[in-house]
């Protein structure tokens, strides 16, 4: 493997959580649903590896972490992906996959599959805690899981652009998107619940490897509960074979 298909960094890999662009195109029309659209279009390669750690915070501004999760993390273009639970130990071998937003849970410890509902997605991932939400960590693309864009702002750096969901189940009444304009990778996203922000994701680190920008440090502020998780991404692999049955519904935890 050669350096340029691999980076040692800080960050994460995911459908969602993955954010990466490749070279951005030249760009006159400022219309928000035309940016999101190339925001999208540009995420992700064909199918992406790496390892993940998860680090959560027991306040905003607390300085030492109370618990680090490591994972697996694959996907497959910006719709699929799988992540597997590495340690602690007792929570190894649990695996998370998302197709399309639609996700399934196997739980090592009953050896059973479970499907997270619409309902279910606001809960945090693998039930491990943490602040980051199936919702947050899935999904279908922008363009798929948002609509009613409006471009708020502009400066010399960034869009400001607001998004409705489209499931009605959603945790959230709005997102705000901060993207930056000459890679076109969201630096910010904030959630809303009506007038209230509950949450920020901070997007910073980013990596270019092989033409691709991706942002290898993400914080979620949980401003409810002020508590916060971050999570980087070491050992990024783009475009490489991977067994289809990390996505098979009823093999990826085999």
């Amino acid at each position: 493997m050669t350096n340029r298909n691999k980076v040692r960094t800080a960050g994460f890999v995911l459908a969602a959580l993955f954010l990466c662009v490749s070279a951005a195109p030249a760009f006159a029309d400022n219309r928000a649903a035309e940016i999101m659209e190339l925001v999208d279009e540009q995420r992700g390669p064909e199918t992406a590896r790496s390892r993940m750690t998860m680090r959560m915070y027991r306040s905003l501004d607390a300085q030492t972490h109370d618990r680090e999760i490591r994972l697996l993390s694959f996907s497959r273009g910006i719709e699929d992906s799988m992540m597997e639970f590495v340690s602690p130990r007792n929570i190894a071998g649990l695996r998370v996959l998302d197709l399309s937003g639609a996700v399934r849970v196997f739980f090592p410890s009953t050896g059973r599959v479970r499907n997270i509902g619409s309902s279910g997605r606001s809960g945090s991932v693998g039930g491990v805690g943490g602040d980051f939400s199936y919702e947050d960590m899935g999904g279908s693309g922008f363009i798929t899981d948002y609509g009613e864009f409006v471009l708020q702002s502009e400066d010399e750096r960034r869009w400001i652009i607001s998004g409705i969901p489209r499931d009605d189940d959603s945790q959230y009444t709005r997102l705000v998107f901060h993207i930056d304009r000459e890679l076109f990778v969201p630096l910010q996203i904030d959630y809303f619940d009506g007038a209230q922000q509950v949450k920020r994701l901070e997007a910073s680190g980013i990596q270019e490897v092989d033409g691709r920008n991706t942002a290898t440090h993400l914080i979620m502020h949980n401003l409810q509960g002020d508590s916060r998780t971050e999570i980087r991404l070491h050992d990024v692999e783009w475009d490489i074979p991977l067994n289809p049955d990390l996505f098979h519904p009823n093999r990826f935890h085999r």
